[in-house]
């Protein structure tokens, strides 16, 4: 379904020493726009529908509706911009902006 590689779990792991994360788990949403898709993601509850999956170690949660939507996503944690900006990238597929990262550029997702 998803996959978080280590470097995204462990990063959110990080974030789950909250406690205002306790009982909690990720949950990935998409929204469609114009220009693409926006994903979201932060703790919330699990509620009946949800599905609950689990990669890397860390347990997360998204809706039946969105599950085509990110069907094959990789979350990744790296440098975003050259001045050591850092944070997550989703890698989807199904997003029509997609372009596939090539080389030294692919996540690593063991």
């Amino acid at each position: 379904m998803i996959t978080i590689t280590k470097r995204a779990a462990e990063e959110i792991g990080l974030s789950t020493q909250n406690p205002d994360t306790q009982g909690l788990q990720m949950r990935f949403a998409i929204d469609k726009t114009d220009e693409g898709f926006q994903y979201l993601m932060g703790f919330d509850e699990r509620v009946d529908g949800d599905i609950h999956l689990e990669s890397n170690g860390i347990e997360y949660i998204l809706t039946y509706a969105q599950k085509e939507l990110l069907e094959g996503t990789v979350v990744d944690f790296d440098e975003i911009d050259t001045e050591g900006g850092y944070g997550f990238l989703f890698m989807n597929p199904n997003d029509p902006n997609y372009q596939p990262p090539e080389g030294d550029n692919a996540p690593k997702k063991t």
